[in-house]
This record gives structure tokens, sequence and C-alpha cells, in this order.
């Protein structure tokens, strides 16, 4: 083989090298500019509201207090609801951020290991722009030969080219995805911190509530005795088949259960709690806030179409949920003081939701 056509192979064995590399290069570039995840907004500045000093008769007094209790006892719920959503949001970015990081470190190795090939590369080059058409022609046993050698010439500089802009373009797409990714984790973060910042806020106000929950449960040994029990029987009505049916009748097991703030069962409940616990029973998983739960399931806007088993929400924005059981009348946990019960669905009734399991 002469001189001429070594350099001929040797020159293919350098365009094969350098398109196996920048293939090499273009699936670490798609690495590096995935998407990271969308970042939803930090959750709003919500300062908890602070307890009101009641007023009027024992009865006034307890249903004042037994109210801001439950409003309380809901703030933190939809607000740890917040919290865990954030650091699920955290969590995400932090591992985008490592995998931007790790694809631009390996896009920078890999430009490194190539500059050497492209630099030879590019001294060819410029060796070939002064000998490499005259070459061509000497060593060229016919035209045909010489237009394919110099149409490799010309081949061989476009390659130098698009391999030293691959490169870049590599790189600089990988660093823009790791600063992305750095802001996406930024903004979790202070989601984050702002979630749990309301979460302490509403726990110290609960901390001071529970002094004026002991005198709403003091207001509450004041009046008789049937101002607080429900006397209607859950015998007189229908219960449903199917999951609906299940989960009235898991409700009305616990008919005499004390009203316990932020619990689901077995020994009390809160409002959410027990339809937490009751729809449970029928495989149906439902969230611990009366204002999360107002979200699920179909909306019964007119009070006329409500069947056995729907959820129906009291207050804007809601802060009390009770289970309907037919005949104008719905088993709930109803405050402080109080037990489980079936009675008529009070004042302040906004809407319903019918669950299906």
């Amino acid at each position: 083989m002469d001189e001429g056509d070594t350099r001929y192979v040797a020159s293919h064995r350098l365009k094969r090298t350098m398109r196996g590399a920048l293939a090499a290069t273009a699936v670490v570039a798609v690495i590096g500019v995935t998407p990271s995840m969308a970042l939803a907004d930090p959750p709003p500045s919500t300062t908890p509201s602070t307890p009101a000093t009641p007023t009027g008769t024992p009865l006034q007094q307890y249903e004042q207090l037994s109210q801001q209790a439950s409003d309380l006892n809901n703030q933190l719920q939809a607000a740890q609801a917040k919290q865990t959503a954030a650091q699920n949001q955290l969590n995400q970015a932090n591992a985008d951020l490592t995998q931007a990081q790790q694809a631009e470190s390996a896009a920078v190795r890999q430009e490194s290991g190539l500059r050497g090939q492209v630099d030879q590369l590019t001294e060819a080059q410029y060796e070939g722009a002064r000998f490499g058409q005259l070459a061509a022609l000497l060593t060229g046993s016919s035209a045909q030969d010489y237009l394919d050698k110099a149409t490799l010439l010309q081949e061989m500089a476009e390659d130098s080219s698009t391999a030293l802009n691959s490169l870049q373009a590599a790189t600089d797409a990988a660093t823009a995805a790791q600063q992305r990714a750095q802001k996406d984790q930024q903004t979790a973060q202070n989601a984050t911190n702002l979630a749990n910042s309301l979460v302490t806020q509403i726990q110290q106000q609960q901390a001071a509530l529970q002094p004026v929950v002991k005198q709403a449960e003091n207001a509450a040994h004041q009046l008789p005795a049937a101002a607080l029990k429900g006397t209607i029987d859950p015998g007189q009505f229908i219960v449903p088949a199917g999951a609906a049916g299940i989960a009235i009748q898991a409700a009305e097991a616990e008919i005499g259960k004390p009203y316990v703030w932020g619990d689901a069962g077995p020994g009390g409940f809160d409002c959410s709690g027990l339809m937490l616990w009751s729809w449970a029973k029928a495989g149906v998983s439902l969230p611990h806030s009366s204002q999360a739960q107002s979200g699920m399931g179909e909306l019964i806007s007119n009070r006329a179409d409500l069947e056995p088993g729907d959820l129906v929400f009291f207050g804007s924005p809601v802060h009390h949920v009770g289970m309907y059981v037919g005949n104008g009348d719905m088993v709930d946990a109803p405050d402080t003081g109080q037990d489980v019960q079936i009675q008529p669905i009070f004042s302040g009734y906004d809407y319903g939701r019918r669950l299906s399991g």
C-alpha cells in the first residue's frame, strides 16, 4: 500500500472515530437537557386566625369555642397536606439536580477526551488546505480517483467543524440543564420552608388553644345532656346496598364515641376522621381533612338530590363534614364535648359529594 492510500485509510478511520464520539456526546446532551418536574408555586403565606374570646350563655360559649377548635384543626390538616406536597416536590427537585450535575460532568469529560482528536483533525485539515488538493492530483490514478480524494478532504473539513460545534453544544446544554435544576430546587426549598413555617404557627396556636378547649368542655358540662347527645335512632333508616351502605353502617357503629380533636378512631373521632374511618371500611381512601374531602367524588349541588352515604359539607371555607343517612339527617362527630351521633343537617349546609367504591 503506497503513502497516499495509507493516508486515505487513516482519514476514514479518524472519521469513524469522530462520528462515534459525537454520537456518545449527543446522548449526554439529551440527558442533560431533560426537563425537570414542573414545580407548583409556593403555598400562600396564610396566617392562622386568632381565637376569639367567647361571649354569651354557656351554650353560646361552647358553640363558639368548639367552632374555633374545629377551624384550627382544619387549618392544620390543610397546612400539613401542603407540607407533604412541598416536601415531595423538593425531593424530586433534588433528584433532578443530581442527575443534571452528573450529566454536566459527563459532558465535560467527554469534551476533554475528544478535544485532542479534534485538534489532530484540525491540524490535518490545515496541512490538507496547503497540500491536499495537489497531493490528490499527483497521486490519483485517474480523474475519478482525484475527485474521490478531493471529496474526502472536503468531508473531513466539514466533519471537523461539526465536531467542534457539537462538543460545545453538548457541554452548553448540560450546563443549562443544571442551572434550571438549581432554580427548581431553590423554588421547591422555598415552598417547603414556607409550608413548614405555617405548620409550626398552627401547632403553636393549637397549644395556646388547649386551655380554651378546656373551657368549652367545662361549658358543655353545664348544659343539659339533651343539648349535646343525639336522640335519633339509627334503626329507623334503610341502609342502601353497596359501598355507601357499608360506610353508613361503619359510621353508625361508632355512635356514642367521643369527639376527639384530630383523631380518626377507633377510640374517638373528629368530623373528617369519622368519614375517613367509615369509608375505609368500604374500600375508599379519604384524606383526613374536611376541606380536602370536599373536593372528592361527584358534586351534589341540590340538597333534594342527596342520597344515603353522601358526604355533606358546611361553611365557606368548609369546616365540617357529615354523612347523609336520609330523612334530612346525618351521622357525624359534631364538636368538642359531643359524641358521634345522628342529627338533623344543621344550618350552614353548603353542598354534598357522592363517593363510589
